[in-house]
């Protein structure tokens, strides 16, 4: 993760809100799936929940990269704000899903690092 300068105060408050919110909701990914594999059960969460991706490969390197980013030390905020300033493709919203999935299923020993 590369620390980028957040212009926007009232920019940050709203995200943290929406970030926060879909985190909540992603929060169920995993319970009684342990007969799927982890990348089936992460993308399929995606897909409930409408959120497009061109390459399920890409996907699953950019959970994996969450978890190294929580590993590393950087707040469920930080990670999301990262996200939101690197892709224009996806709302805040989705961000925290894509986090919370990501933990959910790739490293949920960070699962206290989400807002609840």
């Amino acid at each position: 993760m590369f620390p980028k300068t957040v212009k926007s105060a009232a920019r940050v408050a709203a995200v943290t809100a929406v970030l926060g919110v879909a985190a909540v909701g992603g929060l169920g990914v995993a319970n009684a799936t342990s007969h799927r594999a982890p990348e089936e059960v992460y993308l399929t969460a995606l897909d409930q929940e409408g959120i497009p991706y061109g390459s399920a490969y890409y996907m699953v390197a950019a959970a994996y990269a969450v978890c190294g980013d929580f590993e590393s030390g950087y707040g469920f905020y930080d990670i999301g704000l990262d996200v939101l300033s690197e892709s224009s493709s996806y709302s805040p919203y989705q961000v925290g899903f894509i986090i919370a999935d990501a933990v959910t299923v790739y490293c949920p020993q960070y699962t206290y690092a989400l807002p609840i």
